[in-house]
């Protein structure tokens, strides 16, 4: 198999880890929409959110909320806070394994949020991107851990 997120949890391929337990892993997102966008990831390989034991999609859930009152702790999303997740590939899941995005928004962040859409996997400009990526992890964790 040849999936990302599975690579992850082996510890095959580097993340910007901010949480993991028995159910979920909880990293950066590294082409993210907003800064600190966040993923939730089931562990185990689950290609569909059905297909997941009740156990991990209850650990989803409660783990992203423990994700939002840090992000909040740092002022990120205090006014809203987007849970995407994308169920298959009809429903532009690029990755076909279990997890949701948590992505932190600003009054009038908008069009914002829709350039990043358009330019999210281009390279330009990934050195700074990813600058941000590893700061914001770094504050995420230590709200988690705090």
């Amino acid at each position: 198999m040849n999936c990302v997120f599975c690579a992850i949890a082996a510890g095959e391929l580097p993340a910007e880890l901010l949480y993991e337990d028995e159910h979920c892993l909880v990293l950066m997102d590294i082409y993210p929409l907003r800064p600190g966008h966040v993923l939730v990831v089931s562990r185990e390989h689950y290609p569909y959110l059905h297909l997941a034991p009740e156990a991990v999609r209850e650990a989803m859930f409660t783990l992203s909320q423990r994700v939002m009152q840090a992000q909040r702790k740092l002022g990120w999303g205090q006014q809203g806070i987007n849970w995407l997740l994308n169920d298959g590939p009809a429903a532009n899941q690029h990755v076909p394994h279990c997890h949701m995005h948590q992505i932190a928004r600003e009054p009038g962040d908008t069009l914002a949020l829709l350039w990043r859409t358009v330019v999210r996997f281009v390279p330009l400009g990934r050195a700074k991107v990813m600058a941000d990526v590893r700061l914001r992890a770094a504050q995420l964790r230590e709200a988690l851990n705090g």
